[in-house]
């Protein structure tokens, strides 16, 4: 009996290609400053629009 591709596959099912990273490790490396950046901006659009009361 011939092994498929499927029966070689990790636990879930689920392969990733040979000489290609997933595409969720670049999203999270990437995503993560863009996070960071976009939260500081956030908090500085914040700090200059709201009125601080006094």
């Amino acid at each position: 009996m011939a092994a498929t591709q499927d029966d070689m596959a990790g636990p879930d099912g689920a392969r990733a290609p040979q000489g290609r990273t997933r595409w969720s490790v670049v999203t999270s490396i990437l995503g993560l400053p863009a996070l960071v950046v976009f939260t500081f901006l956030l908090m500085m659009a914040a700090w200059v629009l709201v009125p601080d009361g006094s």
